[in-house]
């Protein structure tokens, strides 16, 4: 019977390791979202920046502001699809966390259970084992 608490409490510790590897998991993708959503920023502000402005300008510098706000542009799709990535892949992080979470509180639950079972089969077995010393049957002779 010991065993098998001590598997399900086993049991449990994996589920909580896997469950705080989860949750590591999840600070680095919120880390990196940070950091992308930071870079989409400040690429937003280069669009702004590099926007043709009206008057004068020269062919070399229209051109020059056309490709770098195609690059930049193509880097804020970069990073839209990137973005999306990683929202997904945190969600996906966060239901396993959940599950390994639900699976370490139903095997800790069962180790309880395991154990009170234990203790009043310990508990039956003193109290069968022993004698009695004024039991009915030795107390008529």
């Amino acid at each position: 019977m010991t065993r098998r608490r001590n598997l399900l409490q086993r049991l449990a510790m994996r589920e909580k390791i896997t469950a705080m590897a989860r949750a590591e998991n999840i600070r680095t993708l919120d880390e990196e979202l940070h950091k992308i959503t930071s870079i989409n920023e400040k690429l937003q502000q280069m669009a702004i920046e590099t926007q043709i402005k009206t008057g004068t300008t020269s062919m070399m510098a229209l051109r020059s502001a056309q490709h770098y706000g195609s690059k930049i542009h193509e880097q804020m799709k970069v990073i839209e699809n990137r973005v999306k990535f990683l929202e997904e892949e945190r969600v996906e992080e966060a239901q396993i966390m959940g599950q390994a979470l639900t699976r370490q509180k139903h095997a800790t639950e069962k180790s309880r259970q395991q154990h009170i079972l234990e203790l009043d089969e310990k508990e039956e077995k003193a109290a069968t084992d022993v004698p009695r010393i004024n039991s009915p049957a030795t107390a008529g002779r």
